[in-house]
């Protein structure tokens, strides 16, 4: 049994055009048929139905009430599948990209500039795989990946967008309460927070790493508090429970906006960043071309700002 026992479409399609002219000759016209075929098709439905669609005047047509009441369902079924095959179509035009990157790069980083890139490439589906296990380029499902490493990946063409640097931070409110934090060996005594994850995919540097390159040796007193995902750590440094370790390209606008703070002026800077790739096998399309010139800009603006700190800090 049909889920849905109706008259064939087609007299529908039929009908929506007679009800439009008021007229079986003018709907003869658009339809390509004649009009004793248009007369019999309605003729037809009105008998499947059951119902008194026109009144038949001696010059014209109109409407019954029921005819009314089909006819502006009919057109309103007939604009939905319009709009929906329109849309349709539109989705199959627009270039999609896919583009990966660590959860913390797509949620600290990508994600608040995506709104400058729509406004730059509206007709581009952009869509974001934020993944802590990196997927290559040229996979099938990925096309563009912001990897962590060294900038050497077989088969990829990796551009560098910046470096790693690395530093403590924490809520304001900690470091008033611990004023005796001011050096690197001062963190042996605080509550340390980690990063923890099986596969370092924004930055391999951890708490022992980050103090054996300051010079300290000794181990924390304090239990720390671990977790799995960056935005976690984040999340404790700013509702006071320790301090992180804040990676340069996430942490700086939250040290600028005052979320956190830097309680110990030290950086390591490792000879690892962050790299805009791509497969060398395909070819670029023109949206893919558009995505690359725009994070590369983008990033090269962080650059900048950058180094006018720097410059302005070794000024002082």
């Amino acid at each position: 049994m049909s889920k849905y026992p109706l008259p064939p479409l087609d007299l529908f399609h039929t009908f929506e055009v007679v009800a439009r002219h008021r007229s079986f000759t003018m709907a003869a016209k658009e339809l390509c048929l004649t009009q004793s075929a248009v007369s019999r098709q309605i003729k037809s439905l009105e008998e499947a139905l059951d119902l008194r669609l026109f009144d038949r005047l001696h010059r014209a047509i109109e409407l019954t009430a029921d005819g009314q009441r089909l006819f502006e369902s009919v057109t309103r079924g007939l604009e939905d599948i319009s709009a929906c095959l329109a849309a349709l179509g539109a989705a199959a035009r627009a270039p999609q990209i896919t583009v990966c990157a660590s959860v913390a790069f797509a949620w600290f980083w990508l994600m608040p500039r995506l709104e400058r890139f729509g406004a730059l490439q509206p007709d581009v589906d952009l869509r974001v795989l934020a993944t802590d296990q990196p997927v290559l380029p040229g996979s099938g499902e990925v096309d563009v990946a912001i990897l962590f490493g060294s900038g050497h990946w077989e088969g990829l063409e990796a551009r560098l967008l910046f470096g790693e640097r690395v530093y403590p931070v924490c809520s304001a409110a900690y470091l008033r309460d611990h004023p005796e934090l001011r050096r690197p060996e001062d963190l042996l005594d605080q509550t340390l927070l980690h990063l923890e994850y099986g596969k370092p995919s924004f930055g391999g540097v951890d708490w022992r790493t980050w103090l054996v390159r300051q010079g300290v040796n000794g181990q924390p007193v304090r239990r720390g508090r671990r977790f799995n995902a960056y935005p976690m750590v984040l999340q404790a440094a700013e509702a006071g429970h320790g301090v992180a370790l804040g990676w340069s390209y996430v942490t700086d606008p939250l040290l600028a906006d005052g979320r956190l703070v830097c309680p110990v002026e030290r950086t390591l800077e490792t000879q690892d960043g962050y790299y805009l790739c791509t497969s060398n096998a395909i070819e670029k399309t023109a949206g893919i071309q558009a995505f690359l010139d725009w994070i590369a800009a983008e990033a090269t603006g962080i650059e900048g700002v950058r180094m006018m700190q720097g410059n302005a800090k070794h000024s002082e």
